[in-house]
């Protein structure tokens, strides 16, 4: 497991953070927060709370250190415990990568199916993420509810939900839905979603009322801060690292203190801001510093963490983009977070998904998830016999013990070239993001998600239609006045 930061120096971050929190205080834009926050012994002064460090300690003790988050299928469960890192799809982007004729262009609501689609497929992707893309040809009052019924139709995998306010009340109705009522989604945390604090130091009034609705129903809330060090938060990873926590600390106090033993995960999609633009990098060696140091703090209180890995500053599947992600998501991992989120399918920062890089990105995890694998030493593999047995024959390749740990022990790739240069020739020369575009083509037109049964469907797009006759009434009351 990979350390950057001693003992000490988390002690450190810790009681910088607690100093924060009860000197400095955080603005919660939301009235029924600062009366929970009052009722309990906080020092409030209109839409400053302060903190005390035994209300932090009372909440952390309340959090669950695992939980599992339940999946429409049993078999793509996650098991939130700190035996596995998982990774997770993309979330939120506004555009995307044509695949036809690699255009950048607005999404659409039919870039969430097919994005989904190729997920619900690719072994190394865990969870299909949420909100995938912000469709352009929906009305955006409704948009979340199409998307998230698009993702419910087209994976069998964890899906995250829309934050904000109202929205975050509708995703999980839907999810209640799908698995039959409140108090069945009382039970299973079917739906989490991204809480970010808007840095520095202040929490907005939509994410609290998305916090509120999701931990009083049970649901994983991932508390992350996305703090731009030198813009929106310190130019010292330290100071930022101090200020990232302090945000997470008061997130996680008010979840607790609403509904204790509610799901939470730390989480972090903090870097650092390119002073020569004041432009976010989604690829910079500090994200990745960033991502194993939070995942350390979460260690160190127990909890689960996500961290943002496979993240590129790249425009388009080039060899920036290759390197970026490779290089972050295998710093994150190495730390062992229990969720990479945006792990796959991600340029140009959140900015454009592309289903492309989606393949190429499962091919990156599938080789990092080997690596943490590691070496197993036992006498089988240490293979005694076996080598005595070549000796004589002067190989290994006719042996049983060969052919038995070709596959167990070897990763192979599905896209990536590992034959002389005259049969990749005689193939067509096909670079990786040809044989990616194909293989994504290949998924599209072969691969059959798990069908939702008829009466869950009826009942979603019943739902939908409740929700739309809503926003028109709105809009209608706003229109006349």
């Amino acid at each position: 497991m990979l350390e950057i930061l001693s003992q000490n120096q988390i002690k450190q971050i810790h009681e910088a953070s607690i100093e924060i929190l009860e000197k400095i205080g955080i603005t919660f834009y939301h009235d029924m927060a600062l009366k929970i926050f009052k009722e309990n012994g906080a020092n409030v002064d209109g839409k400053e709370v302060k903190i005390p460090e035994d209300l932090v300690k009372e909440a952390l003790s309340n959090a669950p250190h695992e939980f599992i988050w339940y999946a429409r299928d049993s078999k793509h469960n996650l098991y939130i415990d700190n035996s596995k890192v998982y990774y997770s799809g993309i979330y939120g982007h506004p555009f995307v990568l044509d695949m036809k004729d690699d255009r950048r262009r607005k999404a659409l609501l039919k870039d969430v199916e097919e994005i989904t689609k190729i997920t619900d497929a690719l072994e190394n992707i865990h969870a299909a993420g949420g909100m995938i893309v912000e469709p352009s040809d929906v009305p955006p009052e409704v948009s979340h509810v199409y998307v998230y019924l698009s993702m419910l139709k087209n994976t069998r995998k964890c899906i995250l939900g829309h934050a904000y306010g109202v929205k975050a009340r509708d995703c999980i109705e839907m999810a209640e839905i799908v698995l039959g009522g409140y108090e069945v989604l009382l039970k299973k945390p079917f739906i989490a979603t991204l809480i970010n604090p808007t840095s520095p130091l202040q929490y907005g009034t939509e994410m609290i009322e998305g916090l509120l609705f999701y931990v009083k129903h049970n649901q994983p809330v991932i508390i992350t801060p996305l703090i731009q060090a030198g813009g929106t938060g310190p130019a010292t990873l330290a100071g930022l690292l101090a200020q990232q926590n302090a945000e997470f600390l008061a997130g996680l106090t008010l979840a607790e203190l609403v509904q204790p033993k509610a799901p939470v995960i730390y989480g972090t999609a903090s870097t650092i801001m390119d002073a020569r633009t004041g432009i976010p990098c989604a690829g910079a060696p500090e994200a990745g510093l960033i991502c194993v140091a939070t995942t350390q703090l979460a260690h160190y209180y127990g909890l689960p963490s996500r961290v943002s890995g496979g993240l590129t500053d790249s425009k388009i599947p080039d060899i920036q983009a290759g390197y970026e992600k490779a290089l972050t998501c295998l710093l994150a991992s190495l730390a062992k977070p229990n969720l990479v989120l945006h792990a796959a399918g991600s340029l140009e920062y959140y900015l454009t998904a592309s289903a492309v890089q989606l393949i190429i990105d499962n091919e990156i995890l599938g080789w990092i998830s080997r690596v943490l694998s590691g070496i197993d030493v036992t006498p089988e593999s240490l293979a005694f016999d076996v080598i005595k047995n070549a000796k004589e024959i002067g190989h290994f390749l006719t042996q049983k013990h060969t052919l038995k740990h070709f596959m167990q022990e070897f990763w192979i790739p599905k896209i990536t070239d590992r034959h002389p240069w005259f049969v990749w020739k005689s193939k067509g020369s096909k670079d990786l993001v040809k044989k990616a575009k194909e293989e994504a083509e290949k998924i599209l037109k072969e691969h059959e998600p798990l069908p939702l049964d008829k009466d869950i469907l009826k009942g979603l797009n019943e739902f939908i239609k409740q929700v739309e006759t809503r926003e028109q009434r709105l809009v209608k009351s706003k229109n006349h006045f």
